[in-house]
């Protein structure tokens, strides 16, 4: 078996990419949602500091997805599985996004 040339539609980790690619997605959710529990589980400070970074998390991991659906398009791989990980990726954030909001907007008149 030959090693694939750099412009060969064959992907540079064989037929590894949908499990890089379900790797990529499961650290990122279960490392966002990991935040948003620590947050519920803390004081308002550090809650409130929580929740703004979880959904940044999953959109800096749904950005490293689309640079690394670039880098599979030029090198001439399957780049629309990396792009249909990552627009999943971008939907989760703006889940998130709208999921953390309320807590960061609400009042604190006790």
């Amino acid at each position: 078996m030959t090693s694939p040339t750099p412009n060969s539609p064959t992907p540079k980790n064989g037929n590894n990419d949908f499990r890089a690619i379900v790797i990529h997605i499961a650290i990122t959710v279960v490392f966002g949602l990991g935040l948003l529990i620590v947050a519920h589980a803390s004081a308002e400070s550090l809650q409130n500091a929580l929740f703004v970074v979880a959904p940044v998390v999953v959109l800096i991991g749904a950005l490293a997805m689309l640079v690394r659906t670039y880098r599979v398009w030029k090198a001439g791989g399957r780049w629309q599985l990396w792009q249909g990980g990552s627009w999943f990726l971008l939907v989760f954030f703006i889940v998130m996004l709208f999921n953390s909001a309320p807590v960061l907007f609400e009042s604190n008149t006790e």
